[in-house]
This record gives structure tokens, C-alpha cells and sequence, in this order.
């Protein structure tokens, strides 16, 4: 599974025996960022094995945050390669076609991803075949954050933790055909909604109701912490990541 800010998960199912990742464009798993070499990586089947290996890419590629040239892969691993991140899962083999399953399920996509520029920097010969921008460890740290809010950020009744709801990728929203509050007013609406590796809380619209987090009236979009309390009309949250 494909992981990046502010995308949907997608899925990439290893059907080759060598499945190489990059940027360029002959590459099987296509990255379309320039965090990413353009031969980055290969996975490759060695008897019952799937192993990384790093193609000495100039980022490097880590599982579960630390480098590494070459792993043995174990499902659950997170790899992170450039601004990607790859959760690897390792599943009882089906058949590829006629699985009542595969229509559900969503597919690796690169719609929309390949801008001009994207297609020039993936290049494999000229001017910028070879260029790769470099990620700092506050780029990676970010990455790492946004994939662990992505997978654990909700909000739960303060007086009835056991029911809660998942932010998701895609936020929340409260009142009509969202998360139900009560003491809303007349039309009231608001959300929370995810900006990378953050996420934000504001009042959408309605009158006669308020939201406040730790006690304090938001009157504009405001960012949230883990165990922020919130108030929404006259229903108490708790947000945790």
C-alpha cells in the first residue's frame, strides 16, 4: 500500500518476480516525485523471500525508519522511499482474475500525477535525467508524522470513549450527515480537516452554536493537538493521534 500527504492509499500488487521503483519511466512502481531516483530501489523474489534492495539512490531507502542496501521484507514493514511511504503486506496468494474481491479493491493510479516537468525530470536521457532533490531529516520526520496522523488521528465521546470515529485522509465533518453533536443551532456546521501532517478544526456555518478546544472559543481555523479537548455545540470530544 502507497502512502503520501495529502493522497489517497493506493494499491500496488507485486506480481513480477523483480519489481523495480523509481522515478523513471520504465520503472514497475512509478513514484512521480524527484525525492526519488530515478532507479531507486528493486524488491525481488529469492525462493519464498521478497528482498529490498537499494539501487544506491541518493536519499536512500529505510524500513521502519532506519537505512538499509538490502532486507529481507516481513508484512507490516513501512518503506519509505523519497516522500513515499509503502506499507508491505504479505497475503495468502489469490487469483489475479474473476476475484469477487477485486473490484473494491482501489487500484495504483498515476492520473494526474505526471506534469510536464514530472515527465522531464523522469527522463531517461538529456538534461535532468539525473536529477534528484535531496530530503532532510525534518522532510523525512515530516512524512513519518503524516502517515502515523493518517492511520491513528480520531475523536471520541469524552463521556463514552468507546464510541469514536476516524478522521481518515478525507477530515470529518459535524452535524447533518456527518458526526452527530447536539445543541448545533440553526444549520450548524464544522470540520476538521487534514493539511499534510496537521489537522484543523473550524465552524463552518450556523447560528446560535459554538466549538471551543480546552475551553477556548474558536472563532477561526485552528490547529489540534493529541488530547485536545473539544466542544462541539453541547457535545464534549477528545482528539488523540
Amino acid at each position: 500500500m502507497i502512502e503520501r500527504k495529502g493522497r489517497r492509499p493506493q494499491v500496488f500488487r507485486l506480481l513480477r518476480k523483480t519489481t523495480m521503483i523509481g522515478r523513471g519511466k520504465d520503472t514497475d512502481l512509478l513514484l512521480p516525485d524527484i525525492s526519488v531516483s530515478r532507479h531507486h530501489a528493486k524488491i525481488e523474489q529469492r525462493g519464498s523471500d521478497l528482498v529490498l534492495v537499494d539501487l544506491g539512490s541518493q536519499n536512500g531507502t529505510k524500513v521502519n525508519g532506519k537505512p538499509v542496501k538490502e532486507r529481507v521484507l516481513e508484512s507490516g514493514d513501512q518503506l519509505q522511499v523519497g516522500k513515499f511511504v509503502i506499507v508491505f503486506e504479505q497475503k495468502a496468494a489469490r487469483k489475479v482474475e474473476g476475484d469477487p474481491n477485486e473490484k473494491n479493491m482501489p487500484r495504483y493510479s498515476l492520473e494526474g500525477e505526471r506534469t510536464g516537468f514530472l515527465q522531464k525530470v523522469s527522463a531517461l536521457e538529456g538534461e535532468g535525467s539525473h536529477s534528484t532533490t535531496q530530503l532532510s531529516e525534518d522532510d523525512l520526520a515530516v512524512v513519518r508524522v503524516a502517515m502515523r496522523t493518517q492511520e491513528h488521528a480520531r475523536i471520541a465521546l469524552a463521556n463514552e470513549p468507546q464510541t469514536s470515529w476516524s478522521i481518515g485522509n478525507h477530515g470529518l465533518r459535524f452535524g447533518k450527515g456527518g458526526v452527530p453533536a447536539s445543541g448545533m443551532g440553526l444549520g450548524g456546521s464544522a470540520r476538521i480537516e487534514r493539511e499534510g501532517a496537521a489537522l484543523f478544526i473550524e465552524k463552518l456555518g450556523g447560528l446560535f452554536f459554538k466549538i471551543t478546544v480546552n475551553g477556548e472559543p474558536v472563532t477561526e481555523r485552528r490547529s489540534l493537538q493529541s488530547g485536545d479537548a473539544i466542544v462541539v455545540g453541547k457535545t464534549a470530544f477528545i482528539y488523540t493521534a
